[in-house]
């Protein structure tokens, strides 16, 4: 029997160990993640640090409400006193305006200074003051010219406030007793008034004379008796005739060079400001100013 021998090049079924494998692992999983995504995105650029800090600030920016609920309620505030501003401002034109026109063309307070109209004013406590003393009310609206139609026209015997025909700073108070076409004339301390209804003449009554005064009105240191009033304008004097600077010294203190001219004796009507009315001050001297009767 033929002994069988073993062929040394034929390959044994034993399996040949492996070689050793230099590819990096990245490498071999690499691919299958390759794989695994789209075709068609764009390759990424790698960032750097500059980048990831500009696109931080950016989403940062982006996620800050456009407009803070309290800059929101700041804005809200200002509008309301803005408001609340113009609302005072818008009162106080008014009020201004309505004081204005009032005491423009209604009414207005005045002061009583000096003693030109005593005892029927600034007579306090029986002494009649030298300075300021009562204050009264002057109504403007009665003699205010609407179209040619007035309340009342300037009458005899009103107690009127105006400014005479040589300043208009100044503001006098007086009392009517020459009307326009009348004629006024002192005889022996008597005051009489001509006119059409009186052509001989009528003397007037006047009972607001105190006894210092009564049947002794004198005329001015120019001595002019007789004043024939202009149309438009008035003649008037004060109660206290021997202290008053009126119509009979053309509205000039006696110490001053006096009437410079005829026309001067008289008191324009634009110049009246209105008539005396009330007395408001001292409480108690407040009162009405009674009308006069002549006739």
């Amino acid at each position: 029997m033929d002994e069988e021998t073993t062929n040394p090049q034929q390959p044994h079924n034993d399996p040949t160990p492996p070689q050793n494998d230099t590819r990096d692992v990245s490498e071999i999983f690499g691919k299958k993640e390759e794989e695994k995504e789209p075709k068609n995105q764009p390759p990424t650029s790698e960032k750097t640090p500059e980048d990831t800090t500009e696109n931080t600030a950016n989403d940062a920016t982006e996620k800050q409400p456009a407009e803070p609920s309290q800059t929101k309620q700041e804005k809200t505030g200002n509008n309301n006193l803005l408001t609340l501003l113009l609302d005072i401002g818008l009162n106080l034109l008014i009020v201004f305006g309505l004081v204005f026109v009032i005491q423009s063309f209604i009414a207005s307070p005045f002061k009583v200074y000096g003693p030109s109209m005593c005892d029927t004013l600034n007579n306090i406590n029986d002494e009649c003051q030298r300075g300021y003393g009562e204050y009264i009310i002057v109504n403007k609206l009665i003699y205010q010219d609407f179209f040619g139609w007035s309340l009342s026209q300037p009458s005899r015997g009103d107690i009127i406030v105006f400014h005479p025909p040589h300043s208009e700073e100044q503001f006098y108070i007086k009392r009517i007793i020459g009307l326009p076409g009348d004629t006024i004339k002192i005889i022996d301390g008597e005051v009489f008034l001509f006119n059409d209804a009186f052509p001989t003449g009528h003397k007037l009554d006047e009972p607001y004379l105190n006894e210092v005064n009564g049947h002794k009105t004198k005329p001015s240191t120019n001595q002019v008796t007789t004043f024939d009033v202009p149309e438009g304008q008035f003649f008037v004097m004060g109660d206290n005739r021997r202290q008053s600077t009126d119509s009979r010294s053309c509205f000039r203190d006696v110490y001053e060079v006096g009437c410079r001219g005829e026309g001067e004796y008289f008191l324009p009507e634009q110049n009246i400001e209105g008539k005396a009315s009330v007395v408001l001050w001292p409480l108690g001297k407040i009162r009405t100013l009674k009308d006069v009767t002549y006739f």
